[in-house]
């Protein structure tokens, strides 16, 4: 048997392609092309692999040429590259979201805030990615409460949960007691202070009050590794579980392919998102509480001052919005890869 290198093999189908306007490659002795292609591949008993890609590697492919096609492993969709943007050719439908993107996880069980909660995943059907199924503080998940299985509206109050500073830890400064959708408990918002701290763990619960001199951070030194470092410094999430990134949340909205218009498609979506509003980094107050959504993503904006979060509300969704880091947001996990 003659076993040829990759480079000699190359170089002879650079000359094929180069010596005639037609190519076949078979398993057969004298097989030749169809006429109407210019590469034909025959066969009885094998067939022929595209480059199979997860979403992410897919979204780092550069420059991707018209017509580009691939098969996307995460979603198992066959895909091609047409005009700015991936378009599905073929999708697998999948019955059961959870087991077809979450690998049969149902429900994750871990400590938060100092107590175990239950949330459940979902898997998406637009993305394929893993999510928990409810904001971080959220009502824990209980088989026999109806109540507790998923918001009923996007104003369910039960299912806003926690008002974060973005790269901090649930050490408390998050906990927000809802009374309805238009207010919270007054103690939780008079725990506040203006003194920044000096490093990732404050080493108290209260909410740190930010002004434009301090670049909109609740650390003195603005540092940018928290949520967005390797490994994660003050990650909310349970373990295997993390803040989702700026593209993650812009596929997830599908902004670049008719995707989300307002509030009502963020609930609509497979991840039911709510509206808590947003605690202000200066007053420490909440804002647009039942009106407005915003959620941080682990990416930090250009200036490396401030953080990318998505918000909506009932007239626009958009991804392009940077908040200062000492802001309080919702919080959604989304699993590791």
């Amino acid at each position: 048997m003659r076993i040829l290198k990759k480079t000699t093999v190359l170089l002879l189908l650079v000359y094929s392609l180069s010596s005639y306007s037609q190519v076949s490659i078979s398993d057969k002795e004298n097989q030749q092309p169809h006429p109407s292609a210019v590469l034909d591949l025959i066969s009885n008993d094998k067939g022929s692999l595209m480059t199979r890609l997860t979403e992410s590697q897919r979204d780092a492919v550069a420059n991707p040429s018209e017509a580009l096609m691939i098969f996307n492993k995460t979603k198992k969709c066959i895909e091609i590259w047409v005009d700015g943007s991936w378009h599905e050719i073929y999708c697998l439908e999948s019955e059961d979201p959870i087991e077809e993107y979450c690998d049969g996880l149902e429900e994750v069980t871990f400590m938060y805030n100092g107590q175990e909660v239950t949330y459940r995943t979902v898997g998406s059907t637009k993305t394929g990615y893993c999510w928990l199924d409810r904001n971080l503080g959220a009502v824990s998940y209980d088989e026999g409460d109806p109540d507790t299985h998923g918001p009923s509206s996007k104003t369910d109050i039960n299912f806003y949960g926690d008002i974060f500073q973005w790269g901090r830890a649930d050490d408390g400064h998050q906990v927000i007691n809802w009374i309805d959708s238009e207010n919270s408990d007054g103690d939780e918002q008079n725990r506040e202070t203006s003194i920044l701290a000096t490093n990732d763990q404050p080493g108290h619960a209260n909410f740190i009050k930010s002004t434009h001199d301090d670049e909109f951070d609740w650390r003195t030194d603005n540092n940018t590794n928290r949520w967005n470092a390797d490994p994660i410094v003050n990650n909310p999430c349970p373990d295997g579980w993390r803040v989702p990134t700026e593209q993650e949340w812009a596929n997830e909205a599908g902004f670049d392919d008719n995707g989300w218009s307002n509030s009502d498609d963020a609930f609509a979506s497979d991840l039911k998102l709510t509206v808590a509003g947003f605690r202000d980094f200066e007053f420490g107050a909440l804002r647009r509480t039942g009106d407005r959504g915003l959620y941080w993503s682990s990416t930090v904006s250009d200036g490396a001052t401030c953080s990318m979060l998505i918000l909506f509300d009932d007239d626009l969704a958009m991804m392009d919005i940077s908040g200062g880091r000492a802001g309080g947001d919702s919080v959604r996990c989304i699993k590791d890869n």
